[in-house]
């Protein structure tokens, strides 16, 4: 439910049947995409959503950049305790 929700216009995603395409329009139950090389239009109910790809990969960023902000702490704070570490032994 927050996947067919959170749907916005240029999503690239894929319906229960199979169908692939990017979201050209949204509406309150319904969303239009555009499918195949000839941008064939189609409005689809929310429900028939089965993923959104382009929301799947905002995600991956996000954890990756939230992962490399935390791989940077460390660093900072093992930079920090050596200096001290290193200060207190002279």
């Amino acid at each position: 439910e927050e996947m067919r929700s959170a749907v916005k216009k240029g999503d690239k995603i894929v319906t229960i049947g199979g169908i692939c395409g990017t979201v050209v329009d949204v509406k309150e139950n319904k969303i239009v995409i555009e499918s195949g090389a000839d941008q064939v239009r189609i409005e689809l109910c929310k429900w028939a959503l089965s993923t959104n790809d382009s929301a799947n990969e905002r995600a991956a960023e996000q954890a990756k950049k939230a992962r490399e902000d935390r791989e940077k702490a460390i660093a900072a704070k093992r930079a920090e305790l050596a200096e001290k570490k290193a200060a207190k032994g002279k």
